[in-house]
């Protein structure tokens, strides 16, 4: 597949096919992404479900100062920021984290890109401390934009509560979606701060599943949660500690 620059929002560079359509003609799509964070959620739950829904890789995203890490997969590498299609469902995943100097330009090109593309809405998913929980029965929490509610999309997700923050890309994503007037959901799962948490991304996974009427299992999700979370535990170890990486340079930070 050959890739080529299709859009270019402030050194934010978007690649795609131009000669396959289900690359080329996204309208109605819903977007889905989310980044590392409180259990590794986002991360898990992206990467869970274009695993489940056979996604394939339709596109990639470079930044001006794009995380110099790569991987292999099938034969194939692995670009820090992707994008994957199943159906009509579109997905960004973040192998890596951004780099907190381009969270506001990252945030408002995938923004401008979906709205220019004519996508229906956003799914964004990240974690909550599991410390703030108060209720058994809620494992998850949710914030929405004005225009998500204007459009009819099932809101009866339980609201965040007041006082409580959405901070790093994931925020910026929702401030973007609120200004630009993009109907666009954050689904927050209580997960455990201090470890990927496999089994939080699955309550995010079955609320998806709600939403857009998916049949993505998460049984792997639960039985495999030990062996999931220790390799991204290594992962991003790997990734925190790169021997030739300038300390004071490096974003460590956790963000939902």
């Amino acid at each position: 597949m050959s890739f080529r620059k299709q859009t270019d929002f402030s050194k934010i560079e978007f690649y795609l096919n131009p000669d396959d359509h289900y690359a080329m003609d996204l309208s109605g799509c819903t977007l889905i992404t989310g980044f590392y964070g409180i259990g590794k959620i986002g991360f898990i739950v992206v990467n869970h479900m274009i695993n489940k829904l056979g996604a394939r890789r339709i596109g990639y995203i470079i930044t001006e100062v794009i995380p110099p890490f790569i991987s292999v997969k099938n034969n194939s590498i692995v670009l820090p920021f992707e994008i994957y299609r199943a159906g009509d469902i579109v997905f960004i995943a973040a192998f890596f984290e951004p780099y907190k100097n381009e969270h506001r330009s990252f945030a408002r090109a995938v923004l401008s890109w979906i709205i220019q593309e004519k996508f229906s809405k956003m799914i964004l998913i990240g974690g909550l401390d599991s410390r703030l929980r108060q209720d058994e029965n809620v494992f998850a929490k949710a914030v929405f934009t004005k225009s998500y509610r204007d459009s009819g999309f099932e809101t009866n997700l339980s609201e965040l509560d007041e006082g409580l923050y959405v901070t790093g890309p994931l925020a910026l994503l929702l401030m973007f979606a609120e200004v630009y007037k993009f109907p666009a959901v954050a689904v927050l799962s209580y997960a455990e701060r201090s470890r990927p948490d496999p089994i939080g991304a699955s309550h995010a996974v079955s609320i998806i599943n709600d939403l857009l009427k998916t049949n993505c299992g998460v049984e792997e999700l639960i039985k495999e949660a030990e062996n999931i979370e220790k390799e991204i535990s290594e992962m991003m170890e790997a990734t925190e500690n790169p021997a030739t990486e300038d300390s004071n340079n490096r974003d460590k930070g956790l963000f939902m």
